[in-house]
């Protein structure tokens, strides 16, 4: 293949046409408006000055809209680029602007690939932060998020992907966020290494250093402790030496010392602080944080695991459907129990009803169109709206039955000591407010439900019967 003609290149105004794709072209003169590389295909940067490519990668790549932070990023090439920062955020370099057929292809499949993506409007900042990742992370083929030693890391550990959105003092948050999306499903995980950061500031930058142990400096001295094997006298070494000659006498005996491990030893070493002229043998060890300047016992830092990721089947289909919330999120919605709650008091019913000859049910409400309604929809009111269906929901069971989210889009909940078709009915009143309750909240917006219910059996554990309840929501 040869390469591209110059003749077949269109530049107007800092834009390259070629093929039917707009490539936007920036160099250190430029001051980026960054909502322009949303009216293009994909970037280049002229990659003269490591420090503006560094720049322009991180304000593109920690923009919140995916029109801007999933475009294709390239570099043209005029110095060697040894940043694992920018080289993990970017999609490839060329090394003139006559090679831009070559990256025709990668364009054309990372756009693609965007076009497979629901976006939705996530209703915490960490669920936020995971679909931004996960997103990314499936528009370019990568499964493996893993840690790059980075000294411009405020943890000395960098996860370009998702540590651009943080600032160096902020990054620690990189950490949680990961720990909650391994919880969720999203990534699995091995150990990598470990860190300690600052138990004021969360900052990895510390410098340790020996201090005195009364007043906590680092100014001191130190010598050697010697043993007279014949006398048994024991003193520091300057007590050994005379100011005639370089030799050792010792000033018990005043025999002179003439070999080690023959006459005498060295058995430990003495301190003695400039400051405040204690003398010590053993040092207390502080790390002081070159951010916030804490000077931290060593026993009080935080140690924190780094680990390598791996995004799993669930973290795939979450960036092409959406990922909405974690947990944590529903898990604070008031009239609900945590999802593992649920489980546990299913199992305690399912062995009730092994000793008795009760009816019990558990039953599922399905939004079939979550990503239609949440990508309409700030975060504040998602919140809001999950806590009018559990309202509605509350309003119309018994205060003994239990509810509880599965995720954002499924909420199941128990009916027991009733029969079935009382329990449907039930569901099918619910099913009407709800709609009501949508019709008034959302005039614009349809909002779809199915629903599902469930006779408990003895023989079956409470996963099997949430995993037959819910098999047939999409």
């Amino acid at each position: 293949m040869e390469a591209a003609g110059a003749s077949n290149i269109k530049v107007t105004d800092s834009v390259i046409e070629y093929s039917g794709f707009t490539f936007l072209l920036l160099d250190a003169l430029d001051s980026l408006s960054v909502e322009k590389v949303q009216f293009n295909n994909a970037v280049i940067i002229d990659g003269k000055d490591p420090d503006f490519i560094r720049h322009i990668v991180r304000r593109i790549r920690s923009n919140n809209s995916p029109d801007i932070y999933l475009k294709p990023i390239f570099i043209l090439k005029g110095i060697n680029i040894n940043d694992p920062f920018v080289n993990r955020l970017c999609d490839g370099t060329i090394f003139s602007l006559e090679q831009i057929e070559f990256i025709i292809p990668t364009v054309e499949k990372i756009l693609t690939k965007v076009n497979d993506l629901k976006f939705t409007n996530s209703i915490s900042f960490e669920a936020q932060m995971i679909e931004k990742t996960i997103n990314f992370m499936y528009t370019c083929d990568v499964f493996d998020l893993d840690p790059v030693p980075y000294v411009y890391s405020g943890i000395n550990y960098s996860y370009p992907i998702l540590s651009v959105n943080f600032r160096q003092t902020e990054e620690y948050s990189v950490l949680d966020i990961l720990d909650i999306a391994e919880r969720e499903g999203i990534f699995e995980s091995e150990y990598y290494d470990r860190v300690y950061l600052c138990s004021n500031c969360s900052n990895g930058h510390l410098t340790y250093r020996e201090v005195c142990p009364k007043c906590g400096s680092s100014h001191s001295s130190t010598e050697d402790i010697v043993h007279h094997f014949p006398c048994g006298y024991v003193g520091p070494i300057t007590d050994f030496k005379n100011e005639i000659d370089d030799q050792l006498d010792c000033p018990k005996c005043d025999k002179r010392l003439r070999h080690i491990g023959v006459d005498y030893d060295k058995p430990s070493i003495l301190h003695e602080c400039k400051n405040c002229s204690h003398k010590f043998q053993d040092y207390n060890v502080k790390a002081k944080c070159l951010n916030c300047l804490t000077d931290n016992g060593v026993e009080v830092l935080k140690g924190r695991e780094i680990r390598r990721y791996r995004l799993t089947k669930k973290g795939e289909l979450a960036a092409i459907n959406g990922f909405v919330s974690t947990s944590k999120d529903i898990d604070e919605i008031i009239g609900t129990v945590k999802f593992d709650t649920f489980k546990t008091m299913l199992k305690y019913e399912i062995e009730r009803l092994r000793q008795t000859e009760g009816s019990s049910n558990i039953c599922a409400i399905h939004i079939t169109n979550p990503s239609q309604v949440y990508s309409k929809i700030g975060s504040e009111v998602q919140k809001g709206l999950l806590k009018d269906l559990v309202r509605v929901i509350r309003s119309n069971i018994r205060s003994s039955d239990v509810i509880t989210f599965q995720s954002s889009s499924t909420i199941v909940l128990s009916m027991n000591e009733i029969p079935m078709r009382i329990a449907k009915r039930i569901l099918e009143e619910i099913i009407v407010m709800l709609k009501r309750l949508m019709n008034t909240a959302f005039k614009n917006m349809e909002v779809n439900f199915e629903t599902n219910v469930m006779s408990l059996d003895y023989k079956l554990s409470p996963e099997l019967h949430i995993q037959q309840l819910t098999k047939e929501f999409k």
